[in-house]
């Protein structure tokens, strides 16, 4: 089994990394969790802004496709504290920041799995401290690098792939541990739902195998690197994927 410690933000990915981890056994050894309580960010929901961390309400998200769910209400710190996960709390999102350096640094584990603030680059310092930061993607590597690349395939084939890296230096271009496709047909919500759930499907269909393969990306692989989606061509992905689905 793969000793690891986890970095997360309040976000539905990190909901459902966590939540799907532990019901399937894997508890990380401990937990950075990044939260400035002031600070919104574009992938926090509605439910964000007004739950409490202590709430009793559920609300389950979930993929018949992918036969994987979460319970979107359930604060980070909720499941942290009724598993009596080792954890610190840091008042910032920037995962850059010294105080964030610090705590990556005490970190026992060699592997730390990264679910950050969307958009966030690593930076040296943090990536120097002796860690391997594993991170889902949300695109089959080295073909969709970059930003949003979930819409990008759903147009191009209405099917998406996701692929479990280490982090390192260049955008999406480290080693890659683990990565599928899968063929989505149910209507759900690319940002909020689907979006973190092909990543955890992945990371948890990672964690069962049990090992830690590298695959350097090859060059001569057809690599193309894409940036955040314009809103017509994410309207367009959408489109698409509903006509299929409604045929």
């Amino acid at each position: 089994m793969i000793e690891y410690s986890m970095l997360l933000i309040n976000n539905n990915r990190s909901k459902a990394y966590l939540q799907n981890l532990i019901s399937n056994g894997f508890i990380p050894k401990k937990i950075i969790l990044l939260d400035a309580k002031n600070i919104e960010l574009p992938e926090h929901t509605e439910n964000d802004k007004i739950i409490s961390k202590n709430t009793e309400q559920k609300f389950i998200r979930g993929s018949e496709d992918l036969d994987i769910y979460f319970d979107e209400k359930k604060h980070i710190l909720s499941t942290i504290h009724s598993n009596n996960i080792e954890h610190v709390i840091l008042n910032t999102l920037d995962i850059n920041s010294q105080k964030a350096i610090d705590e990556v640094a005490k970190i026992t584990t060699e592997y730390i799995v990264y679910s950050g603030p969307g958009g966030t680059i690593l930076r040296h310092d943090v990536l120097s401290q002796g860690k391997k930061f594993i991170h889902v993607h949300p695109g089959w590597l080295p073909k969709y690098r970059g930003s949003t690349t979930i819409y990008y395939s759903m147009l191009v084939n209405s099917e998406v792939g996701a692929s479990v890296i280490l982090l390192e230096d260049g955008i999406d271009e480290g080693p890659i541990l683990y990565r599928k496709k899968y063929e989505i047909k149910q209507q759900v919500d690319f940002d909020y739902v689907l979006d973190p759930l092909v990543r955890t499907k992945t990371l948890i269909e990672f964690f069962k195998h049990g090992e830690v393969n590298l695959t350097k990306q090859k060059d001569h692989e057809d690599a193309s690197t894409f940036y955040i989606v314009h809103p017509l061509i994410k309207h367009a992905s959408i489109l698409k994927h509903h006509k299929i689905n409604n045929q």
